[in-house]
């Protein structure tokens, strides 16, 4: 390996080409992060060149990490492939262009030739293939086109033509649009334009230029009011080039890039650790001779979808969907924990042989990016539901429950060799236990073991039905057992659910029970998100709905039951157990929007006309003929809503 630290005109001016992975990650640098400090720095040694003060030290922009490449031909341009260090040398080439399009509008005929020299290699009448030996950097597929059409167009006219959609259409503003939608290089190359332009057209370079002592004589030299265009303008994209340096790392054949590229990338995140572990699998690929480029575009393309980048949370981390996926996937396959902060060590540890075993994970590397497809489209499927699987299905249905501990095991049981009526038995299971566990007042905390321990159990035992019902029906913690029939009727019937599951929960109970009710033939077997959660003895009932009692409790007996718990038969007993009973699943229904909200609080009889207008709904049917509506009522009310949910949630 050789090393040292190198000028960007030097670097550049070479006849060589900078050729980036098919698997790095795109251009991603920004305006606030990259672009405009980046500029800042360029901006303030211009005005030091121009006011002749001493250059005391050079700008470092990182290091450029180079791996030659063998030439099959003697006309071809030598290449390196650029472990590290893209974003730099991309955004140099935006830079540099952008200074030579503005040097054309000022018709400085002399830079536009000069800069072009660190943009484009010379020569191409003695290149092999000069349409891509020409260009000194070449960006990754999904990038190449528009870095070529920037790259190499005639001027800022030319370019704007091509991309005409992305600049504002009054032609007095020549911009691109600042819109995240519009692609990063290209409003990259904008920004310096403008920026550049600003400067050479204003005083942006005369504000900080003072009296300066000449470096020979010891004497100062007057800064002029006026300086030429042209003068500002080489000031500018020649700061770049002899005053900005980069650590030019070049591999020798016995390196490991990979190692190298780790110790650059993996402090601090730099770099997503989605890219870390895109970033080692093809280069393994590449040292392995497995055909890097063709692996990527058949089995990885689908994790370039925008899909895989949008950014989700789950706990206490915020990250991009690919990571979690990841993080899912390790931990579905080795049935244990996995830290995602910790993702791409957690990966690179996955890789190597398990404990007691000499043989890796995969034989090659093709089997696993065809291993991570695969998950990563039952993965998709989780998160999107849309496909109509009873995965997809099961997603819905587990929605609410806010249950994404269970992916893991998830990912395992899809992909094993189950059938599908097993694997549909089993998706019913799960839900059960979480559905029972909820009603029923059961912690959710230990659920991320608890379903790793279930993975554990059938790696062992073999993938089934009746292995995951076994071990899930013989669990006897309470922060894993299974509730029978008996206490999931029970917290049906007596527990203030609206209160211990909250309204999205009990409207998904009750929104299933509806279904089920409406039986098998029934056209409609969804209903709409705009349904609400209504109490038919209302929260507020003191006023309209008087107690069965010879006298009404008093102001003092309220006051009382609200720190009460025991329920009997004296007036502040039967009070608390209004107030639970109000909250239990036999009390509630589901209405439409129609629903007039202003007889919420109403006597029941006047409450009646409204639930009759909801007739559309079977759980408003089953209650609309009652003349009255007190304890008992919502008792039996719930009893039968129980039978129901114990055959939605049960265990076959």
């Amino acid at each position: 390996m050789k090393a040292g630290p190198v000028e960007i005109g030097t670097l550049l001016q070479n006849r060589n080409r900078y050729c980036v992975p098919i698997y790095q990650r795109h251009y991603v640098w920004n305006r606030e992060k990259q672009w405009e400090p980046f500029w800042q720095d360029i901006r303030t040694k211009a005005i030091e060149r121009l006011a002749g003060r001493e250059r005391r030290f050079s700008h470092f922009m990182g290091a450029v990490v180079l791996e030659s490449r063998a030439k099959p031909s003697v006309r071809q341009v030598p290449s390196f492939q650029v472990v590290d260090g893209q974003q730099r040398l991309t955004t140099f080439q935006l830079f540099l262009t952008a200074a030579r399009h503005y040097a054309q509008i000022i018709g400085h005929e002399t830079s536009v030739g000069n800069i072009a020299r660190y943009i484009l290699n010379s020569d191409p009448n003695l290149m092999e293939n000069a349409e891509v030996e020409i260009y000194k950097v070449w960006p990754t597929q999904s990038n190449r086109q528009l870095f070529v059409d920037i790259v190499s167009s005639k001027d800022r006219d030319a370019l704007r033509k091509i991309y005409g959609e992305h600049w504002y259409a009054n032609s007095k503003r020549d911009q691109v649009k600042e819109y995240a939608s519009i692609p990063s290089m290209l409003r990259a190359y904008d920004y310096f334009y403008d920026r550049i332009k600003h400067s050479v057209e204003t005083d942006d370079l005369h504000d900080d230029l003072v009296e300066a002592p000449d470096n020979e004589d010891n004497q100062t030299i007057a800064v002029e009011d006026e300086i030429p265009r042209e003068l500002k303008l080489d000031a500018i994209w020649q700061s770049l080039l002899e005053e900005f340096k980069v650590v030019e790392i070049v591999l020798d054949e016995g390196d490991d890039a990979q190692v190298i590229f780790e110790t650059l990338n993996d402090r601090g995140e730099p770099l997503l650790a989605a890219d870390l572990v895109r970033n080692n699998i093809f280069q393994r690929a590449d040292a392995r001779g497995e055909h890097a480029e063709e692996l990527f575009k058949k089995h990885w393309k689908p994790f370039e979808d925008i899909f895989w980048s949008q950014m989700e949370k789950q706990g206490r981390y915020k990250k991009q969907r690919i990571e979690f996926f990841f993080a899912n996937f390790i931990a579905g396959k080795i049935a244990g924990d996995v830290t995602i902060s910790k993702l791409f060590s957690e990966y690179k540890a996955f890789l190597r042989p398990s404990r007691g075993s000499s043989t890796p994970r995969y034989a090659n590397v093709e089997n696993e990016v065809k291993d991570l497809e695969r998950y990563g489209q039952i993965y998709r499927d989780i998160i999107e539901r849309t496909s109509g699987s009873a995965l997809a299905a099961f997603s819905i249905r587990l929605r609410a429950w806010d249950v994404t501990t269970i992916n893991p095991l998830l990912l395992r049981l899809w992909a094993s060799n189950m059938g599908d009526t097993e694997k549909q038995k089993s998706l019913d299971l799960l839900l059960s236990l979480i559905v029972r566990r909820a009603v029923c007042g059961l912690t959710s905390k230990n659920y991320n073991n608890l379903f790793l321990s279930v993975i554990g159990d059938l790696e062992k035992k073999g993938w089934s039905y009746e292995n995951l019902r076994t071990y899930l029906l013989n669990l006897t913690s309470e922060s894993g057992r299974f509730p029978q029939d008996i206490e999931f009727e029970n917290a049906i019937i007596s527990k203030p659910l609206y209160n211990t599951l909250g309204s999205a929960k009990v409207r998904t109970l009750l929104s299933e029970i509806e279904l089920a009710k409406r039986g098998k033939k029934q056209e409609d077997k969804t209903l709409p998100e705009t349904l609400a959660v209504e109490h038919i003895l209302p929260q507020t009932w003191r006023t309209h709905w008087p107690m069965n009692v010879d006298t009404q409790p008093s102001d003092a007996m309220f006051n009382q039951a609200i720190f009460a718990v025991l329920e009997d038969d004296s007036p502040v007993g039967l009070i608390v157990k209004r107030n639970r009973v109000k909250h239990t699943l036999g009390n509630l229904t589901l209405v439409t929007p129609s629903f007039n909200s202003s007889v919420s609080n109403l006597a029941f009889g006047t409450k009646k006309t409204e639930f009759e207008e909801q007739s559309v709904l079977m759980l408003t049917r089953d209650f609309v003929k009652s003349e009255t509506w007190d304890e008992d009522t919502i008792a039996a009310r719930g009893k039968v809503l129980s039978e129901h949910a114990r055959l939605i949630w049960g265990v076959s």
